[in-house]
């Protein structure tokens, strides 16, 4: 009778508050390569070519699971990886002449890249359309191992601009727009203060410092 108990128990803790799934995302300015244009929303079946060409030499083939991902944290091929949603996203690098083929990098650990084909125009999101619909929905972040004096905040898109303030553990980060390098954020302060004005979100050699805080 016990055991029927736990058993019981155990499924309705499934039922009630489903399966954890890991979600992966970029934590570091490392973690995003500098030379990288967007992303690229992926399919369940990912075939990775040399070339961008289905003729050329398969570097990399997979057929996603997301009911796989209970326990990961992290992905040698995604860049975002929301399970829940069945979601997945890769870096691209580069658009090939006819716009049917993105260079994706395949292997983050080992900055490895290759082709793969659009199904779809709207699986590539340029950062700025990346940021524009998933930053001003869920907030910003600050990525760890920023370059020095990169957390100022300035009344103008420029440096400048009246020194506003600092990033400094913020509660909450709202975007309200980019431009160009510059982004346009509110920050609420560990103290319920708030601070309006403009950072950087991206240097001059392509290093990202900020991402989206996307919840699955």
């Amino acid at each position: 009778m016990r055991t029927v108990k736990y058993t019981l128990l155990i499924l309705s803790l499934f039922v009630f508050t489903g399966i954890c799934f890991a979600n992966v995302l970029p934590m570091s300015v490392s973690d995003i390569p500098k030379e990288s244009i967007g992303l690229y929303q992926t399919d369940k079946i990912i075939t990775v070519y040399s070339e961008p060409d289905e003729s050329s030499a398969v570097l990399y083939r997979r057929e996603v699971n997301y009911s796989d991902f209970t326990d990961v944290d992290e992905d040698g091929f995604f860049a975002i990886l929301l399970p829940k949603k069945e979601l997945g996203y890769a870096y691209i690098t580069d658009v090939a002449d006819d716009e049917n083929w993105v260079q994706i990098v395949y292997n983050k650990d080992r900055n490895l890249k290759g082709w793969i084909y659009k199904n779809d125009d709207f699986q590539f999101l340029p950062w700025g359309i990346f940021f524009d619909m998933y930053g001003r929905k869920y907030g910003i972040y600050q990525l760890k191992n920023p370059p020095a004096d990169y957390n100022e905040i300035f009344s103008q898109p420029n440096p400048s601009g009246q020194l506003m303030g600092q990033i400094s553990r913020p509660k909450f980060i709202r975007m309200t727009s980019i431009e160009g390098t510059w982004m346009l954020v509110t920050v609420l302060n560990p103290y319920d203060s708030t601070t309006t004005g403009y950072i950087q979100w991206r240097t001059g050699d392509g290093e990202i410092l900020l991402f989206p805080a996307i919840k699955d």
